[in-house]
């Protein structure tokens, strides 16, 4: 008689724990299910699909397949499929469903991915899993140290630095932000690819609607979110412990952490041991990358007529995404994706205040996040309108160079808020994604003072104070006497003397006073630059003065030129000839005039006003 193996239920255990393990069960075989090709995906085949609309809790969705559109674009099929449930009956299509798993007789054969806005039904793209799977191969560096994306210099050194003489890096900042756009490639037979909800913590209201167009150009919903106690244990029905992931589960793309967290939140679509493939259409479809991979917990749907989407909260760090597709994502638990330590330093009303976070490295996002961080110090220190003053001093390190990069500038105005972020983002922008050679930005401090009053002075009189004998020659020291009138206040009196290089030839020079910033756009004026190196735009920017610095400048006529990015002043005229001859450096810059000396003074406040002391320098006797 064949023994007999009897199964029994310990009257203990509810109801509730056999639909949990049942759950359990179900999941797992899911996430070893074999898949199916594409070839045998036919019209009018019912599944399953697999996400989260609320907590942790994975929930199937049916699916009635509609078709296949093969080769709709190169090495690009997309499955058609009509999606049933509750939830998106009443909401459609939802963002944060990218990656979404779709089964068809147990069987997985790809991942929600695309979406048609304003369709009368729920009807979804499906990017095949065969398509997905071929990403691991395109991991070149095998998980690697990818560190910083390549991206084509958006702007040339020479750009860069007259834009900062000028003050003015509005022009640079949206030649930037225009480079995000996505939308042109966003559409696959006229789907477009499921946003993905960018779930933003501890940010301002007026940060995220600053730069929500920006965001939305890139294919993101910017939503408020917060930090998930859930999430960063492990806890919930859906199996993400520590270090695991399930397909359909929640997870996240981590941008910005630390006091402000940013994380494009999707669904997971494919678990292959360590291997974890999501989204099912690109995140910004920048080839290889080093983001860190996070679990994530959806609080609620947002139905809405433009476009329904997930509130999400970001978790635990647990891996790092390496690839960036057209076919999805593709990340490896447990490593690790370095970032850049950021350091942000508010003073003003009341006690200072210190936020430390970690912003992804990449040539793109890098300076987008930082100006987003740095907007939303400034607008959670300072009233919302009116005018204002904001100074800042910021220290860049760059891999590879010794000394940090220091700038100090300040801006007053009703402006004076957004200029700050701007002028970040395009120096950070520049650095990583330079004309010259590969920089890595290692680490950056910054910080910011503002009052809520406008902290101007105009420069008044300016006049030389005439040494005794009554002639300047070289090696004098001559005083300047300048008074300076603040906005609102009183008129006081700033002395400068200023030494006459030993070296500094007879006849006409000339004293300029006024702000730092209006003494650099003259010299690139007088002395353009034309940068061949990295570190000589880091030479020039280290020279530049803020508009806070009240400045004398002197300066001589001299024939010299520019050539090869560096300025050669008191050309003899033999020297001048091979210069102007030489094309082998590109064309040449020719000087008439040229600064001999600078000295400055930090007043607090911004300077406006120059003027003009003409002296006459006679030979020494």
């Amino acid at each position: 008689m064949p023994h007999r193996v009897v199964h029994t239920v310990h009257p203990t255990i509810s109801r509730l724990s056999l639909l949990t393990i049942a759950f359990v069960l179900f999941v797992t075989s899911a996430a070893s299910a074999a898949n199916m090709p594409l070839a045998e995906v036919q019209k009018g085949m019912k599944g399953y699909g697999l996400t989260v609309f609320e907590g942790t809790t994975i929930e199937k969705f049916d699916v009635e397949i509609l078709g296949v559109l093969n080769n709709i674009g190169p090495d690009q099929n997309l499955i058609l499929a009509r999606v049933d449930h509750p939830v998106v009956r009443r909401a459609g299509i939802i963002a944060g469903m990218s990656g979404s798993p779709v089964f068809l007789d147990g069987k997985c054969i790809g991942a929600l991915a695309y979406a048609w806005q304003f369709a009368k039904e729920p009807v979804a793209g499906i990017t095949p899993i065969d398509e997905m799977l071929k990403i691991a191969s395109k991991n070149a560096r095998g998980g690697g140290g990818a560190t910083v994306a390549s991206a084509t210099p958006r702007f040339t050194g020479t750009e860069l630095l007259t834009a900062l003489s000028k003050s003015s890096t509005d022009d640079l900042f949206k030649k930037m932000m225009s480079d995000f756009s996505t939308k042109s490639a966003a559409s696959v037979a006229g789907a477009q690819r499921i946003a993905l909800p960018l779930s933003l913590s501890s940010f301002a209201a007026e940060t995220i609607t600053r730069f929500s167009p920006y965001l939305g150009d890139m294919g993101f919903i910017a939503a408020p979110s917060g930090s998930s106690a859930t999430a960063a244990t492990g806890s919930g029905t859906s199996g993400t412990a520590a270090g695991h992931f399930t397909p359909g589960d929640p997870i996240g793309a981590v941008l910005l952490n630390g006091d402000f967290n940013v994380a494009a939140s999707g669904t997971v679509s494919y678990v292959d041991g360590n291997s974890i493939y999501a989204f099912g259409h690109p995140f910004l479809d920048m080839g290889e990358v080093r983001f860190p991979m996070a679990k994530s917990e959806v609080v609620t749907v947002l139905p809405s007529v433009a476009s329904s989407f997930k509130f999400s909260n970001s978790g635990q760090i647990v891996g790092a995404f390496h690839q960036d597709r057209g076919a999805g994502i593709m990340g490896v638990l447990g490593e690790k994706a370095d970032m850049i330590p950021v350091e942000l330093t508010v003073e003003g009303a009341g006690p200072s205040k210190k936020y430390n976070v970690s912003v992804v490295k990449h040539a793109q996002l890098s300076p987008l996040i930082l100006a987003m961080a740095a907007d939303t110090v400034i607008s959670g220190s300072q009233r919302a309108a009116g005018e204002r003053t904001v100074l800042l001093e910021s220290e860049l390190r760059l891999k590879g160079i010794k000394e940090p990069i220091f700038l100090r500038d300040g801006w007053a105005g009703a402006q004076a808020r957004q200029a700050i972020p701007q002028y970040l983002a395009v120096i950070a922008g520049y650095l990583i994604s330079n004309e010259f050679q590969d920089a890595e930005l290692e680490s950056v401090k910054v910080r910011i003072r503002h009052e809520d009053d406008l902290r101007t002075a105009r420069l008044l009189e300016a006049s030389l104070i005439t040494p005794e004998n009554g002639r300047i020659v070289p090696g004098d020291t001559v005083k300047v006497r300048t008074v300076v009138k603040p906005f609102r206040g009183e008129s006081f009196v700033e002395t400068f003397e200023v030494k006459i290089p030993d070296d500094q030839p007879s006849g006409n020079a000339y004293l300029l006073v006024g702000s730092g910033s209006m003494m650099n756009a003259v010299d690139f004026m007088l002395v353009p630059p034309d940068p061949r190196t990295l570190g000589q735009v880091v030479e020039v920017l280290h020279r530049l003065r803020p508009s806070t610095d009240l400045t004398v400048g002197l300066y001589s006529n001299g024939e010299g030129a520019v050539t090869s990015g560096v300025y050669l002043p008191n050309l003899p005229p033999s020297m001048r000839a091979v210069v102007s001859a030489d094309t082998s450096n590109a064309a040449q810059a020719s000087v008439k005039y040229y600064a001999t000396g600078h000295q400055a003074k930090p007043l607090g406040y911004i300077v406006d006003g120059a003027l003009k002391i003409d002296i006459n320098v006679r030979p020494a006797l």
